[in-house]
């Protein structure tokens, strides 16, 4: 009986030790949209307000990175008096990048191209 707990226990260990190695590989392939070369996106959305029928107004931040570089900024336009908020992207070589947009309500948004 002894023995079989502790081969047990060594197995949930292994297995443990396999998962926390492992997820950070899963987390860096990050799935991609693809995206023809010279195409424009553009990014649409709402802040959330506090209370219904409410919206935070303020900046909104994109920045992209291409190929794992550094981070350069796309973008940073004001929401309208109801929150709204409209970022375009248009990615000027070929390889992946990954656009990141904050908005005023603490809101982060992520998206991966891979430009071919």
């Amino acid at each position: 009986m002894r023995r079989t707990v502790t081969v047990n226990c060594l197995a949930v260990i292994l297995i443990l030790a396999a998962v926390a190695v492992a997820a950070p590989a899963i987390e860096r392939t990050r799935r991609s949209l693809p995206l023809p070369l010279h195409t424009r996106v553009t990014l649409t959305g709402q802040t959330l307000g506090s209370k219904p029928g409410q919206h935070v107004k303020g900046h909104v931040f994109a920045t992209a990175r291409w190929n794992n570089g550094g981070r350069y900024v796309v973008a940073t336009p004001s929401t309208d008096p109801s929150g709204r908020w409209r970022v375009s992207f248009h990615p000027s070589h070929r390889g992946s990048y990954t656009l990141r947009v904050l908005t005023p309500d603490g809101g982060l948004l992520q998206y991966a191209f891979d430009v071919r």
